[in-house]
């Protein structure tokens, strides 16, 4: 029997996020009042995160060839996001889920123009990342903030697994520059972090710095395991939902000799 060959990341996270952009377009469509609050985002309204989406696509675009703004530390991100979202204050709804789109198809051209060897850049935080692994971060804005909207609507937004461990995969590379220095000084620890039916990753603190997926861990190493649904695990992780109500639905579980730091991860970075 031949084995079976793991399909490149590229090949699953294009279709995801074009999954994804589908089902937010089609929401956005039913949107009768643009200017309806958005609970998850406070002082933004759904008009506000349709217009963040369109800059976000465009910064993905950026990235691989050397332009646009990267913040040094997330600290100045929610500045530069109200900043980008000025230029886009009086669009259009319509043509706002239009341009989302257009941009989409773009950067996938793009990304998949670029073959074997994409580029690598530097995200916000300075961690780099390389081109085609960091659609993984746009699909988590795709599917976090589809979700945002929906919620506003009162509408469902079901999250695919598979799309929930790309996500994670693909912000791996960039979490070390997420941390927040003050929260980890001192901090040596080892975690382990699976989901549910998908992939397991490890998060390896030392001195307060964060290594992700080391080449070589030992068993006995694990101070705490983290096992989640994987919607679970990406909702908690970017502060939608509160991880206590994940533990008692038995949709998170932790364990292991320091359990404790399963419940204080999310102070320690932030909000991707």
């Amino acid at each position: 029997m031949q084995a079976q060959t793991a399909t490149p990341y590229l090949d699953q996270v294009l279709p995801a996020i074009d999954s994804v952009a589908e089902r937010l377009t089609t929401l956005l469509a039913t949107v009768v009042d643009p200017a309806l609050p958005v609970p998850a985002l406070p002082g933004w309204s759904v008009h506000d995160v349709a217009a963040h989406l369109v800059t976000v696509a465009v910064r993905y675009a950026d990235g691989p060839e050397g332009r646009g703004t990267w913040t040094p530390t997330w600290v100045e991100l929610p500045a530069l996001n109200d900043l980008q979202l000025q230029g886009l204050g009086s669009t259009p709804l319509e043509e706002l889920s239009s341009e989302l789109r257009h941009e989409l198809t773009t950067l996938a051209a793009q990304i998949r123009g670029y073959g074997s060897a994409p580029p690598s850049y530097r995200f916000h935080g300075q961690q780099p990342i390389r081109a085609d692994v960091a659609l993984g971060a746009l699909l988590g804005e795709l599917v976090v903030h589809g979700r945002d909207i929906a919620e506003a609507l009162h509408q469902p937004w079901p999250i695919d697994p598979h799309h929930a461990a790309l996500i994670i995969e693909g912000i791996n590379p960039i979490i070390p520059g997420v941390v927040r220095p003050e929260r980890v000084h001192g901090l040596n620890a080892t975690l382990e972090i699976r989901l549910r039916g998908q992939a397991t990753h490890i998060w390896v603190f030392r001195d307060g710095r964060l290594e992700i997926n080391p080449p070589t861990i030992e068993a006995k190493s694990f101070d705490a395991h983290i096992s989640g649904v994987p919607a679970s695990v990406l909702l908690v992780f970017y502060r939608r939902e509160p991880q206590w109500k994940q533990i008692t639905t038995g949709r998170l579980l932790a364990w292991g000799r320091k359990p404790w730091l399963a419940l204080t991860l999310t102070n320690r970075v932030h909000t991707p």
